[in-house]
């Protein structure tokens, strides 16, 4: 019986730096997440003579091998529940020539390498206890970094200025487990600086979501009042996905769906506590929730 099977074309590696996030911001985000996907708390940037070189303190690499292996990755049964990583890891920086240290060895990818070009990996006498990426691009500076940073949860410091560092939503928060998230609501005139450099579009930007330190937006509006939802996800279980490989938009699927759901009934919670509302109309099923109207 003939039989096909699926592959990945060199043709297709050799055009990553266009398939795979590739912009600065992307550059950044990848890493950043790759970072404290394994256990990080810190990380430190530095740029000189136009290299750019990442050290984090994680648990470092076991398997070179997966580094190269799109797709696929060491992360464990638990992590893929929660989000869903793309596999993409350090493809988001070719076709660049890196070099990567990890637990007494490195390699070093030239632009060979990333198409199938077998890449020796030695062996070095002071091992890092993290991981350490070195590579040419332009200045991760630290105004572009930041926002990128400042709800990861995790200290990056850029050529020795740490960036800010902020709770995505506070204890007013309500946690919704079913959907491996918590939401708070607000009114537009109470976010934070950081809240609104994402949201590019003051009226549409309803949804700001925070997946372990990358923002992305979406447009819901479950009430005519100007509010904004925050959804902080906690690394419990969730069907919310982001569109790969760029993970800068929400998919809409069942959870997405589940998640309007959670947010309305939360806009609702929000006006019967704040005790007045603008609301031209309210659904009779809304009414009978909520006793104040």
């Amino acid at each position: 019986m003939e039989t096909i099977q699926a592959k990945v074309s060199k043709r297709l590696l050799s055009k990553a730096d266009r398939l795979f996030t590739g912009t600065l911001d992307g550059r950044i985000i990848e890493i950043l997440q790759n970072a404290r996907r394994a256990g990080a708390t810190e990380v430190t940037i530095t740029n000189e003579k136009g290299l750019v070189t990442v050290r984090d303190n994680g648990c470092g690499i076991e398997d070179f091998s997966k580094l190269l292996d799109l797709g696929d990755s060491d992360w464990d049964e638990a992590l893929e529940k929660a989000e869903d990583p793309a596999g993409v890891g350090v493809f988001c920086l070719a076709p660049r020539k890196v070099t990567m240290s990890s637990k007494g060895k490195k390699i070093v990818i030239s632009k060979d390498g990333w198409t199938g070009k077998p890449i020796q990996l030695t062996k070095v006498d002071d091992p890092d206890k993290g991981t350490v990426l070195t590579f040419a691009d332009e200045p991760w500076e630290l105004s572009v970094v930041k926002r990128h940073a400042v709800f990861s949860g995790m200290k990056v410091v850029v050529d020795g200025k740490t960036c800010p560092q902020e709770p995505f939503t506070s204890s007013r928060a309500a946690p919704h487990p079913e959907l491996g998230c918590r939401i708070e609501v607000r009114e537009r005139d109470h976010l934070n600086h950081w809240h609104n450099e994402w949201r590019e579009h003051y009226y549409d930007d309803t949804i700001v979501v925070n997946f372990h330190g990358q923002v992305v937006k979406s447009t819901y509006y479950p009430i005519s009042e100007s509010l904004v939802f925050l959804v902080d996800m906690t690394g419990e279980p969730t069907g919310i996905r982001m569109m790969l490989p760029a993970r800068t938009r929400l998919i809409e699927n069942k959870a997405f769906e589940a998640l309007k759901a959670a947010i309305e009934k939360e806009a609702y919670h929000f006006i019967q506590k704040r005790g007045k509302h603008t609301l031209p109309h309210i659904p009779a099923m809304a009414r009978c929730s909520h006793p104040m109207f």
